[in-house]
């Protein structure tokens, strides 16, 4: 290990947005700050002469309690108003044989409902009823801050006292489901079901109510975008840690010493330099991330439940330049395709579109849609062959709302392939969703804030990802929360 250059209160290494919350909410408080970006890629890529995306990004739930208390703490309250620009309809869900704008305006809606599902406004309505009921209790519990999981006795003694007052806080409770009156196959359930796929990344074998209604109520109130492009966010929070911190996206860790339990030093490739920290953050791919520590000062145990950590989809993601003749008048700027409602809601049969995430092409008459679908773990083993087969499957899915697609194709990339590799896929591009949530955690975490080292935290995009927008505030509020335990700083002069 070579000579520590520099000591940091928090390092976080990654560029998860997670991860970017807490960088940010430290360097507000004071807290000496550094990000390491490990290989993180920015949201929006250059191909050729086209600005493409990495996923489509459906931006929502910006009232939602943790959202508004990271912005009223990091003093942007201004900024949470005047940047997101509501987008109405939101979203189009496109069934076989129905197309659903959703809208905030409720009478809009309750037109499309009878339209598309005449006889079920009773059912349609106690649904959402249901969802309210239940989203409301789920809102309470985000703002009060309850730690998932709870750590310790004390907070065990509390957690089960809420439980009392919030039953579905025990797990044993997640076997109701919101959608119990609509039977497989119904159309209905697809069209809730389909945007809920890709908001969350917890797709469980057991229904867990809170991930469910937390999308779906907050899809409601609406679905906004950046006029500035899908970093927005990600270039506020990373603007507050360069302004009070250190950030170096282009500098990646190799190794991370370990005394006593704890992260001491981390090693970084770059510069040849030992940085200290006091709390280190995993902001980044856990199985990466703790491979940096070296065999012999591993804990066991821990390791083995981060190796057990395995996802049950990647979400694949393709991006097409179009000419503008090619896109129909009415398409929303978020479509989910469904090809078959009674069919698994998985690779082309559900489909996420979003029309020009990014920037508009320099050529005036060029379109982009970036489009997303949910593929096997072994999908990513076929290399690049594999992917483009995958592109044409995607663009076979995109082809259902857009028939003249090939026709009008300039250009079609996917960010799985790296523009230097004809051979090996881009491991950064894969986007994992993953299936049994831990113990209390509403169904929607796979890992928890707390590992096995001391003062190492959990800070990824797997944190909390089953609320979807929610995640990444509620990842960050629960490291903010234990990095005030592990160290403080001198206030005043």
């Amino acid at each position: 290990m070579n000579a520590t250059t520099a000591h940091y209160h928090v390092a976080i290494v990654g560029t998860d947005l997670a991860g970017l919350i807490v960088g940010a909410l430290c360097a507000k408080r004071g807290y000496r700050v550094i990000v390491i970006g490990h290989g993180g890629h920015p949201l929006l890529y250059r191909h050729e002469e086209h600005v493409f995306c990495r996923r489509p990004q459906l931006i929502y739930g910006l009232g939602s309690p943790p959202v508004r208390h990271v912005f009223e703490q990091l003093g942007l309250g201004l900024e949470l108003r005047n940047l997101p620009m509501p987008i109405d309809p939101g979203y189009q869900v496109v069934l076989p044989r129905a197309r659903v704008d959703v809208t905030t305006h409720t009478e809009h809606m309750r037109r499309e409902f009878e339209r598309e599902f005449p006889g079920e406004r009773q059912a349609i309505d106690a649904f959402y009823r249901r969802v309210a009921e239940i989203d409301a209790q789920v809102e309470e519990v985000l703002t009060l801050g309850v730690r998932m999981p709870p750590q310790g006795l004390i907070e065990g003694l509390k957690f089960r006292r809420l439980v009392k007052r919030f039953p579905f806080l025990d797990d044993e409770w997640a076997i109701e489901d919101p959608l119990a009156a609509f039977a497989h196959g119904h159309p209905f359930r697809a069209l809730t079901l389909a945007p809920f796929r890709f908001a969350s990344s917890m797709l469980p074998a057991r229904p867990y109510p809170a991930t469910l209604v937390r999308c779906i109520n907050e899809l409601r109130k609406g679905v906004f975008e950046f006029s500035t492009g899908p970093d927005t966010l990600r270039d506020l929070f990373t603007g507050i840690i360069r302004a009070a911190g250190d950030f170096r996206p282009d500098a990646r860790a190799t190794g991370i010493e370990i005394r006593r339990g704890r992260a001491t030093h981390l090693q970084l490739r770059d510069r040849r330099q030992a940085l200290g920290c006091d709390v280190l953050v995993c902001n980044t791919d856990p199985k990466r991330f703790f491979a940096l520590i070296d065999t012999e000062e591993q804990r066991e145990d821990y390791h083995h439940v981060v190796h057990q950590l395995q996802p049950i989809y990647y979400t694949f993601t393709g991006n097409f330049a179009v000419h503008a003749d090619a896109i129909p008048e009415a398409m929303a700027p978020h479509v989910f395709v469904v090809g078959d409602e009674r069919g698994p809601l998985e690779e082309e049969n559900l489909v996420h579109i979003q029309r020009d995430p990014g920037p508009r092409s320099a050529h005036k008459n060029v379109r982009t849609l970036t489009a997303s679908m949910r593929v096997p773990l072994a999908a990513a083993s076929g290399g690049v062959p594999g992917a483009y087969e995958l592109l044409d499957s995607l663009q076979r899915g995109v082809e259902r709302v857009v028939p003249f697609l090939s026709e009008h194709l300039v250009d079609r990339h996917t960010p799985w392939i790296a523009d230097d590799s004809a051979t090996k896929i881009d491991l950064q591009a894969l986007q994992p969703s993953y299936g049994e949530a831990i113990a209390h955690t509403l169904g929607t975490s796979p890992i928890a804030t707390v590992t096995g080292y001391k003062n190492i935290l959990m800070g990824s995009d797997a944190s909390f990802c089953g609320f979807g927008s929610d995640g990444p505030y509620v990842a960050a509020l629960h490291q903010m929360a234990l990095i005030g335990d592990l160290v403080s700083v001198k206030s005043g002069f």
